[in-house]
């Protein structure tokens, strides 16, 4: 028989996810998931708690690349090095948004079976919604989901949609960027958003010809920066688990690394999350007046621009109507 702690928010299926997740039962959390995707009532109370409770002792890594650079593949192999030392992973696996649910298509946790039955590893796929940074909203705010469930370590896979997928550098430690020889604009990319937000460069599928140039084309580019500052560049073959031990060592320095600069690197990812919270709640106020705005475009009687300015006094005036309700 279940016992809940007590009522939160005096909403019963929230109230439940987060007495589950402090009771560190996986239901809760794949209920409070939900719960953040859907929008559903009480969202910001369950977000409110997760973030209190939430532990920056969790290892946050991020891996990103192309598609078909073998990210999953990757994962899998990563994924089974740290429960080989005992460590809990939660694994967050963007992937395409279906044009009819919403939801996830792909659903990356088919190369990452071999966890299924494991307890200590918890894999869910959710949707990109289409996101320019790579990350959805509901993926940044699953990540206080997954710190306050408390693994040891949280592994977030992106879509791989290109070079502008760069958000997932500023919500994790570590961040891993793949290529794999063969893909001619494999160097373009690199040059772009992708080579900035980089802690590491694994050059995957490292069997297959131009292996090694495209090692030398990337540590060249990375030449132009000083030399603590290069990420390290490693061949794997993740399918066969060669090179793993290399990445993770690479990894651990990295984070190492890192850790000394803790505190402005957590202020920075502070104002990334409010940021973000801010812009989404700025979009649901805007969204009542978008068919109203886009009709007067259409007849010509105001820009677009004119429209977005229309709609920003209309929130503002919103928002000062509340205030003196609220102080009365």
């Amino acid at each position: 028989m279940e016992v809940f702690l007590h009522n939160l928010t005096g909403i019963p299926r929230v109230d439940e996810a987060i007495s589950l997740m402090k009771a560190r039962n996986i239901r809760g959390l794949t209920r409070a998931i939900s719960i953040v995707e859907n929008y559903e009532e009480g969202r910001d109370a369950l977000l409110n708690d997760a973030f209190q409770r939430a532990s920056e002792a969790c290892f946050t890594l991020g891996f990103t690349g192309a598609p078909g650079v073998g990210k999953s593949t990757l994962v899998n192999a990563v994924i089974r090095h740290y429960r080989r030392s005992g460590k809990t992973v939660g694994v967050m696996a963007v992937d395409p948004t279906s044009p009819f649910s919403g939801g996830a298509v792909l659903g990356d946790r088919i190369r990452m079976q071999e966890h299924n039955p494991d307890n200590g590893v918890y894999i869910r796929s959710l949707a990109s919604r289409k996101a320019l940074g790579g990350l959805s909203e509901a993926t940044k705010y699953a990540l206080y989901l997954y710190k306050a469930f408390g693994f040891d370590v949280i592994i977030v896979e992106t879509l791989g949609v290109g070079q502008d997928e760069i958000d997932v550098a500023r919500y994790v430690d570590v961040t891993t960027v793949l290529l794999v020889p063969g893909y001619g604009d494999t160097i373009q990319m690199a040059k772009a958003g992708i080579m900035e937000i980089a802690d590491l460069f694994v050059i995957n599928k490292s069997d297959r010809p131009g292996a090694d140039l495209l090692k030398k084309q990337v540590q060249n580019i990375l030449y132009m920066k000083a030399e603590k500052e290069r990420p390290p560049v490693l061949n794997t073959i993740a399918d066969q688990n060669e090179g793993i031990d290399d990445v993770m060592e690479a990894i651990a320095e990295v984070r190492q690394r890192k850790a000394l600069q803790g505190q402005e690197r957590h202020r920075k990812r502070i104002v990334e999350e409010i940021r973000s919270s801010v812009l989404t709640r700025l979009a649901g106020d805007a969204e009542p007046h978008l068919d109203e705005m886009a009709g007067k475009v259409l007849t010509l009687s105001m820009t677009p621009i004119e429209a977005a300015e229309l709609i920003i006094r209309r929130i503002q005036k919103g928002c000062l109507e509340d205030d003196e309700k609220n102080s009365i």
